[in-house]
C-alpha cells in the first residue's frame, strides 16, 4: 500500500486536510497494543522490504486500502501470492467510488509527493 506522508496534507470541502496525520491515526488505533506479524513479499528497486502485515487473520494494508486510507500498489503482488490482486484492486475501487479518505479531497498521490518533495531537497 502507499498511504500519505506524515507531513503531507490536502484540500478537503475547501479546508486543510491532514491526510498523513489522519492515516497515522487511523493505523495506530488499528494496532494499538495488538500483536502484528509482517511476512515479507518482495525487496523493491532502494532495496527496501515490501511485506503484508497482519493483526490475527486481519490484513492490515488492506484495511487501510478499504478505509481510502492508501492505495493499493498492484505492482508489489506476485501474481503468485496469497494476497489477491482483485481484492486489493475492488478494496481501492470501493473507497474511490464511495469517495472515503483520499478519494474525498483533493491530493498528491503519495508517491509524486515524495517525488516532488526529494527534487527540492539540497
Amino acid at each position: 500500500i502507499d498511504a500519505c506522508e506524515l507531513d503531507q496534507t490536502g484540500l478537503k470541502d475547501g479546508q486543510t486536510w491532514r491526510c498523513g496525520v489522519i492515516a497515522r491515526s487511523f493505523l495506530r488505533k488499528m494496532i494499538d497494543g495488538q500483536h502484528v506479524r509482517c511476512e515479507i513479499i518482495d525487496q523493491d528497486r532502494y532495496r527496501r522490504l515490501v511485506g503484508q502485515c497482519f493483526i490475527g487473520d486481519a490484513d492490515v494494508g488492506l484495511a487501510m486500502v478499504n478505509a481510502g486510507l492508501a492505495e493499493a500498489m498492484l505492482r508489489y503482488l506476485p501474481s503468485s501470492h496469497p494476497i489477491s490482486l482483485v481484492e486489493y484492486g475492488e478494496a481501492e475501487n470501493r473507497a474511490r467510488g464511495n469517495g472515503l479518505g483520499i478519494w474525498s479531497a483533493e491530493i498528491e498521490s503519495p508517491h509524486r509527493y515524495r517525488r516532488a518533495k526529494s527534487s527540492k531537497m539540497p
